[in-house]
């Protein structure tokens, strides 16, 4: 094992120790190579499975940049453009003065649609063609490009559609084949995890992370964002639990599964300017401007400031604060990035959700990947 690997592996090996982490991956790819590929931990407490590199992890928001990435492909290939306005591929979506909305918009979180449908069960959710329509139908909380605020929940069933609008084909099957399969990574990434792989599937324990927000005040932008639903009612899991009839394998163009491999990989491929091992996913011209900083304000549903580029964030702890950095984290503490100027990559997937009260456990074993490889944590 290389002394990169070894020390990361022990680092994981400790937080699983401490009882800060239940079951983990990590991956790094530097200058085109898997050069961190380590794991810790349980995958399910009731069976007692141990995690493997194979584990699929809920990743939850980790999912919008792996979305967003393959809104650059359809928009590298002439599919899409960043001007598109959606209601020209999704007429219904104009209502209500939402006709100038552009996937640009949607890309920077600034199309004035942050807030999910209120009142639906988990089982509503299983119905994507009643819930895409309430969205469409959704009068705007600001004028398009205007302000800018955290689609949640929105963000998936906007740009799933707009992908079926424009190309026939669901999120998913652009995700698996013009994303995943190209760089043989199919196997480990999910929009929607197949029933077939539920045996894979790493069990959340999301007491601390739920007993945590429960205690904080409710009514706040972020609440009315996700709908009221909870972590427990929207997470694949290996069985189905109380009053909800499925466990995977349901429609949710929201969130991903993955293996911390497959995250890394995909950004190892936009670290490398769009292409990784001969495959290349996207023009360099494409990357530049998807990953240039659109946004640097006050987030409307985040209460605090972001800096964004079309479908990322840029600049988070995670990547040592580097502005050049890319990527997108999920709730409970699960991230993937991509830093081009040391061609670096990493993804963090684990299965006990870290109270968003709690430090994160990522930003300190990324530091961890940059010190080892003599990667410089500064913008």
């Amino acid at each position: 094992m290389p002394r990169e690997a070894a020390e990361i592996q022990a680092l994981l090996d400790s937080l699983v120790e401490s009882g800060s982490e239940l079951g983990i991956q990590v991956a790094a790819y530097h200058e085109g190579e898997l050069v961190v590929d380590a794991w810790a931990g349980t995958a399910d407490r009731a069976s007692g499975d141990a995690v493997d590199g194979r584990t699929l992890f809920p990743v939850f928001s980790v999912s919008k940049g792996i979305v967003a990435t393959a809104v650059h492909v359809l928009v590298d290939r002439g599919v899409l453009a960043y001007r598109t306005r959606l209601a020209e591929v999704w007429p219904e979506f104009g209502s209500h003065g939402k006709d100038t909305v552009t996937v640009a918009h949607l890309l920077e979180h600034s199309a004035g649609v942050p807030y999910f449908p209120a009142g639906l069960s988990p089982d509503d959710l299983l119905d994507r063609e009643r819930v895409t329509a309430l969205i469409a139908d959704t009068e705007p909380a600001w004028p398009a490009g205007t302000k800018t605020g955290y689609h949640s929940l929105t963000f998936g069933y906007l740009v799933a559609e707009t992908i079926r609008r424009a190309t026939g084909r669901t999120l998913e099957e652009v995700v698996r084949d013009d994303l995943a399969t190209p760089l043989g990574i199919a196997d480990e990434l999910y929009i929607v995890p197949p029933a077939s792989e539920v045996g894979r599937l790493a069990d959340i324990d999301d007491t601390a992370f739920t007993a945590t927000l429960g205690k904080l005040p409710g009514g706040t932008a972020f609440h009315k964002a996700i709908g009221g639903l909870s972590v427990s009612a929207i997470v694949p899991r290996r069985t189905v639990p109380p009053g909800r009839s499925w466990q995977v394998d349901a429609p949710l163009p929201f969130g991903a599964t993955m293996t911390a491999r497959a995250g890394a990989r995909l950004y190892a491929a936009l670290a490398g300017g769009g292409e990784l091992d001969g495959v290349r996913l996207l023009s360099a011209g494409t990357l530049a401007e998807a990953t240039r900083i659109r946004r640097r304000d006050h987030d409307e549903i985040l209460g605090a400031p972001t800096m964004k580029s079309w479908g990322y964030a840029n600049g988070d702890p995670v990547s040592g604060g580097r502005e050049a950095a890319f990527g997108f984290g999920g709730l409970g503490g699960a991230e993937a990035y991509a830093d081009p100027q040391h061609r670096l990559s990493f993804a963090f997937t684990h299965n006990r959700l870290t109270p968003p009260t709690d430090p994160d456990n990522a930003p300190q074993i990324a530091a961890e990947v940059r010190r080892t490889l003599g990667v410089a944590s500064s913008s």
